[in-house]
């Protein structure tokens, strides 16, 4: 559970996931199905989530930047090659 309103978010394993469902498993590596959006209060949570997500081995596809007027964020993947954005708004 995440967040003041616990927002849950389940990560199944692939191969528990293909046992249980009757569609292809698209390989994120190469394919987005979807890419979360994580909110941050400040920059350098922003910043200070980049170095926690290299230190839990995931990769850092666009380093921490302005997105226009009144966006600072970066995306990043997950080891299974899931997609997440971290954004302070």
């Amino acid at each position: 559970m995440v967040g003041q309103d616990d927002f849950v978010i389940h990560f199944f394993l692939t191969d528990k996931l293909k046992e249980n469902v009757e569609i292809e498993i698209s390989d994120a590596h190469i394919a987005n199905e979807i890419i979360f959006t994580l909110s941050a209060e400040t920059k350098d949570e922003v910043n200070n989530w980049a170095k926690e997500v290299l230190n839990a081995g995931g990769e850092i596809i666009s380093k921490p930047k302005e997105f226009g007027e009144g966006y600072y964020g970066f995306v990043f993947a997950d080891p299974d090659g899931h997609k997440f954005n971290v954004f302070y708004m």
